[in-house]
């Protein structure tokens, strides 16, 4: 049917099986076979052009955009050729991942991230991933894991919030509700953190909360330094480490991908040492 589809809109079988990647011998023979099933003559010659017979022209009607639909619905799924399927959470991806992608694309040109952000641990052995990018202490059984860098915790807000006192209202996401409470004991302060809050489902809607000014996020510094940068947020108080980080992991031993996923490991180390460097100088 793609075939068909391809010749229709294409002057010549030339033509159409060059729009579908194929040699004219093997579009023909994929019409040839359809024909047979069919029991109907589907193209016929004129002159030096294919032309679609009355039935291939209805059977296209009957057809309608099904094929459009199933092409849109498949293409996404397709592997292509030098593309690299990383799977990681949502924050990580539209926070620090995706922001460093250009950079990527400038000394990769030939490779393809394709980026898939789920809070679910994925099965890098059976299912169609290449590496995934995982927040932890670094232990997968059965898996190489190299750490990209350690998290952190700061309380961060808009400029017109000039401190975190008992008053302040906090940002909390559900998906990381003991963050304020980690921070406020390793930072070595007294009682509980403030009681007032805003509840939001992701760390990713946690900033976008800070950046409108709803209140004080606890945040990775990973996530929060290109706004403390920019002036659109403020450190409110100190830096914690966490002992979980992030961690570029795979399968191990030698795949078809290998020396790309090297690649990947090499540029993402260093993006955070970057990072770490210019990340120093925060309290």
């Amino acid at each position: 049917m793609q075939a068909l589809a391809a010749l229709k809109k294409a002057p010549s079988l030339s033509k159409a099986a060059e729009t579908l990647g194929v040699t004219r011998s093997a579009l023909s023979h994929r019409i040839a076979e359809l024909e047979r099933q069919l029991g109907v003559t589907l193209v016929r010659q004129v002159g030096r052009c294919g032309k679609l017979t009355e039935d291939a022209e209805s059977l296209l009607m009957v057809m309608g955009n099904a094929l459009d639909r199933i092409e849109a619905a498949v293409t996404p799924l397709r592997r292509r050729r030098g593309q690299l399927r990383i799977s990681t959470v949502a924050t990580f991806a539209s926070h620090w991942l995706i922001p460093r992608l250009p950079d990527w694309q400038h000394l990769n040109p030939g490779v393809e991230l394709a980026i898939s952000t789920t809070t679910r641990t994925i099965d890098l052995t059976n299912e169609d991933f290449d590496c995934a990018i995982r927040h932890g202490l670094g232990h997968w059984k059965g898996l190489a894991a190299t750490r990209l860098f350690n998290e952190t915790l700061l309380p961060v807000a808009r400029p017109h919030i000039v401190e975190l006192s008992s008053n302040s209202t906090v940002i909390r996401a559900r998906s990381r509700f003991r963050d304020w409470n980690r921070w406020w004991r390793l930072s070595g302060k007294v009682g509980d953190p403030p009681d007032r809050s805003v509840v939001v489902e992701t760390r990713a809607q946690a900033m976008d909360a800070a950046l409108a000014g709803a209140g004080i996020a606890a945040m990775d510094l990973a996530y929060a330094a290109p706004h403390l940068a920019s002036g659109r947020l403020r450190a409110l108080d100190a830096t914690v480490p966490l002992p979980e980080g992030y961690y570029l992991v795979t399968k191990g031993g030698q795949t078809s991908r290998a020396e790309t996923i090297r690649r990947l490991e090499i540029w993402l180390l260093s993006q955070a040492q970057t990072d770490n460097r210019r990340n120093a100088c925060v309290p």
